[in-house]
């Protein structure tokens, strides 16, 4: 299996993004949120609109390949002493191959480059119910740093454990 990043910059990859989050949210979040809270969300935060603005806002999305072949995305932001990861995200036929591993292990890479220099954590949220993604979470590191709600918009709330890993700079 040979596992490859590509990052997103074309209009052509911000729809196979688009068309891989519809598919991956809706296996997600299916038995944590309505389905209308899924749409809600979705059109917010994965439509192709919603992935300019954040390519635009110098968020970082890139598509994880295997065997070149779309199995996932991950986006992140650069905050300064620390990455944010907002979304990573593995179809389900590619799950438990380690993908999400390889991943997070891009970002003890980068941080021997001088740009990320100064990064000493990585940073996610995960709705609290999602016990599948908190396991993958923890096994890789992370560990729970608090909890927040946070008012999404149009009635919906997002119920997150924010957590955090240090970066592994060998």
């Amino acid at each position: 299996m040979r596992f490859d990043v590509m990052p997103v910059v074309t209009e052509k990859q911000i729809a196979e993004i688009e068309t891989t989050a519809r598919n991956v949210w809706q296996n997600y979040y299916k038995d944590i949120f309505s389905p209308e809270q899924i749409d809600y969300m979705f059109e917010k935060y994965q439509s192709r609109a919603a992935v300019r603005r954040q390519i635009e806002a110098r968020n970082i999305y890139y598509m994880l390949l295997v065997d070149n072949e779309l199995a996932g995305y991950m986006c992140y932001k650069n905050c300064g002493d620390h990455v944010f990861i907002s979304r990573l995200y593995i179809k389900p036929e590619y799950r438990r191959q380690g993908l999400a591993r390889r991943a997070i292990a891009l970002f003890d890479t980068m941080a021997k480059i001088e740009e990320f220099d100064s990064i000493k954590t990585l940073r996610l949220q995960v709705e609290r119910k999602n016990t599948f993604a908190i396991n993958v979470y923890e096994h890789l590191g992370f560990y729970k740093i608090k909890s927040i709600d946070t008012d999404i918009g149009n009635g919906f709330y997002c119920n997150d454990y924010v957590m955090e890993r240090k970066i592994i700079k060998n």
